[in-house]
């Protein structure tokens, strides 16, 4: 989170009704934060919410034990496999690959 001696070099605007305002304003008042400082503070607390629940994979007891077997021992490349990956290659062109 910024602190008050960090230059801020963007802003965010929203508009909204009166009501809805009025409902912000008096969460942040009850909270001890301004305006600007509650609606920063939710809308960080929701974006790494959302990122957490975006890039997490949460899998079952018996997923993970799925996953971690076919990591331990990989199916062998059959020819489609092979053909994908030379395609790959040749289509990115990614040296050292």
């Amino acid at each position: 989170m910024a602190t008050n001696a960090e230059r801020k070099e963007t802003r965010l605007v929203a508009r909204t009704t009166a009501e809805i305002q009025e409902i912000i304003q008096r969460a942040a008042d009850y909270s001890g934060a301004t305006l600007s400082q509650f609606l920063i503070e939710s809308a960080m607390e929701k974006a790494r919410s959302v990122i957490e629940h975006t890039e997490t994979l949460h899998l079952s007891m018996a997923g993970a034990d799925a996953l971690l077997a076919a990591l331990e021992t990989p199916p062998k490349a059959n020819k489609k496999l092979l053909k994908a990956a030379q395609r790959y290659q040749e289509t990115v062109n990614v040296p050292g690959h």
